[in-house]
């Protein structure tokens, strides 16, 4: 059963390079590091260039667990936070049908 999260984020005009440049280090540590990370990826809204996704797929939930329980994902993420735009973004989950 395949995991695909997409986590989105709305990220301060002034804080994006800042921004990109940890999200570079989660996406590296992650893809080299995170045992049934499918693909890890971070990718931006053409129509919106302030809107951040990371688009996730893993071969299981417990990859997906682990991953979250990892040193640079519990590290990161809250820097990641740091330069947030107040819009709220979201996370969603889904797992493979077809």
């Amino acid at each position: 059963m395949s995991i695909r999260v997409v986590a989105e984020n709305y990220v301060r005009e002034d804080a994006v390079g800042d921004y990109l440049a940890i999200a570079r280090e989660l996406v590296e540590k992650t893809n080299e590091l995170d045992r049934g990370c499918v693909s890890y990826q971070l990718a931006r809204d053409l129509s919106d260039p302030l809107r951040f996704a990371v688009i996730e797929e893993w071969e299981d939930q417990a990859s997906l667990d682990a991953h979250m329980k990892s040193e640079h994902f519990t590290r990161l993420i809250p820097e990641l936070g740091k330069f947030g735009s107040g819009k709220p973004g979201g996370i969603l989950v889904f797992e493979r049908v077809y």
